[in-house]
């Protein structure tokens, strides 16, 4: 069984105003394409109601750092009291966006041994075992600082995007 380490635990961020939708989902998407990330959409549900709708939106990119070790962060996005407006920017040009609050939740893992190579005899996995605490241990505390700093840029990322309407 793969050893999943949480660096990073539902870190929030919150946000209520305009939101052009579709081009947050295209940032995000660049992002983690940027840093090599293979997108693993989980879940994207859409609720319509009469007079607003609601978007539930789960995504996983993991990137392979080695055979034996990956990245990992969970984004879950929830877009509530959505409404459709119609905004006039500085250059006379109309644009449809939504207007309503998102919640994002961001959390990262560091996992290794993820194919379960290591787990197949009790003695391979005393080896896995000790080769991680003693020999490895460098290597995985560098990879698990690169993973931290990555979660925290794609999170700051997104919250600058959604800044940037703000004051539009």
């Amino acid at each position: 069984m793969a050893e999943i380490k949480t660096l990073i635990e539902g870190k929030e961020l919150k946000y209520k105003g305009l939101i052009d939708i579709k081009q947050l989902y295209s940032t995000i998407d660049q992002w983690f394409n940027k840093h090599r990330y293979d997108k693993k959409e989980v879940k994207n549900y859409e609720f319509v109601d009469e007079d607003s709708k609601q978007i539930e939106l789960e995504l996983r990119p993991y990137k392979k750092i080695t055979d034996y070790a990956k990245y990992e962060i969970r984004i879950e996005a929830r877009f509530t009291n959505l409404k459709e407006v119609e905004v006039e920017t500085k250059n006379k040009i109309k644009q449809k966006l939504w207007k309503g609050q998102v919640l994002m939740r961001f959390t990262a893992f560091f996992i290794t041994d993820y194919e379960n190579a290591w787990e197949t005899k009790p003695f391979y996995y005393f080896v896995r075992t000790l080769v991680d605490k003693f020999v490895y241990r460098m290597y995985t505390s560098k990879m698990e600082d690169v993973l931290v700093s990555e979660c925290n840029e794609s999170f700051e990322e997104i919250r600058s995007f959604l800044n940037m309407h703000r004051y539009s």
